[in-house]
């Protein structure tokens, strides 16, 4: 009997080890999936500060570095002279920052052998150089990216929803420029600058209007028998389109339309290098508003736009153009784009 006593009672007490062992690990798992749910909620902004905070202070550098860092980020326009501290602040962070950004580096804010490298060549562009790049692609890239056609013919599965964009076509200057919007809903935000080509003697209409639907990859204009590519309806018979080609090959391109770039000469359409109306193409929804405006020559911020619009030269002697085998340069991507409303194929009328 008193055998069979000791039985029960370590039978008992495993029993309760067991049950003990349950509730602890069910409390595990419940708090585990507490801190899960924890690790969903946003980010608070004095969360994000402290975060940024700790990642700043775990950069080390050294006091003659970062000196050293500071100077040229000075020279290039990254920071100010009331940046200049000698330390490895938030503002010297963020700063390699923007510069690995603007190119093409790895971008954690950390000057590092590879970053230091490019930071102190010689020809490396200032910042504000290297910003209007980001937005006039096109400034950057080779002729035969400029007028080729890169052989895709499948039309768009669908845009950023209206409103994503403004466009703001400046007559005067024969520039487009993109905005999207800041932190006020206001439209101040510049994501694209276009050298374009309106119509001569004030044949492309004045006004606000919404972008229409209709969409031509490489088209023929019946009146005139040539053609372009990327055609985006504005209004009626207005379009955003490419420069000119005298048949359905971008072999064929026209000079003269290419040279016209930033010249009111066209029959009353914009015409675009074949990336910037590829871009429009692609990311601009029905229902985005377009303002063409006579414009100001005395418009000094546009001027300045205008002023740095300056394209590759059309060569002498004329490129192959293998369609399909053009290069692609640009800062964007197709399957990047927000699918936020169907393509819908419109008419002209």
């Amino acid at each position: 009997m008193p055998y069979k006593k000791i039985f029960i009672y370590l039978l008992s007490a495993c029993a309760s080890v067991f049950l003990l062992a349950v509730v602890f690990s069910d409390r595990i798992f419940i708090n585990a999936g507490a801190q899960l749910e924890e690790d969903k909620a946003p980010i608070t902004n004095s969360q994000q500060e402290e975060q940024e905070t700790e990642e700043v202070s775990q950069v080390k550098v050294s006091y003659e570095e970062t000196v050293k860092i500071q100077k040229r980020l000075m020279e290039l326009g990254y920071l100010t002279q009331a940046d200049f501290t000698g330390e490895y602040d938030a503002n010297t962070f963020w700063a390699v920052m923007l510069f690995q950004k603007h190119n093409s580096l790895s971008v954690n804010g950390i000057c590092g052998d590879g970053t230091k490298e490019v930071l102190f060549k010689e020809d490396i562009k200032s910042c504000s150089d290297a910003e209007f790049s980001l937005l006039a692609p096109t400034t950057q890239m080779t002729f035969e990216e400029l007028v080729g056609d890169n052989g895709i013919y499948e039309y768009p599965e669908g845009y950023p929803k209206a409103g994503t964009y403004r466009i703001t076509v400046d007559v005067a200057h024969q520039v487009v420029m993109v905005y999207k919007k800041d932190i006020h809903g206001e439209y101040t935000v510049p994501v694209r600058y276009m050298l374009c080509s309106s119509g001569a003697r004030g044949r492309t209409p004045l006004g606000t209007f919404e972008m229409k639907a209709y969409r031509v990859r490489f088209g023929k204009f019946v009146n005139d028998g040539v053609y372009g590519q990327y055609w985006s309806q504005i209004y009626k018979a207005f379009y955003f389109h490419t420069i000119l080609y005298s048949q359905k090959d971008a072999q064929t391109y026209t000079t003269t339309s290419y040279n016209n770039l930033g010249k009111a000469v066209s029959h009353g359409c914009v015409r675009l290098t074949v990336p910037d109306a590829r871009w429009i193409w692609f990311n601009i929804a029905p229902g985005t508003i377009c303002e063409i405006r006579k414009g100001d020559k005395k418009d000094e911020k546009t001027a300045s736009i205008r002023e740095k619009l300056v394209l590759a030269k059309a060569p002498s002697k004329r490129p192959s153009l293998e369609m399909g085998k053009i290069p692609y340069t640009d800062n964007w991507k197709i399957e990047d784009v927000p699918l936020e409303i169907p393509f819908v194929q419109g008419t002209q009328d």
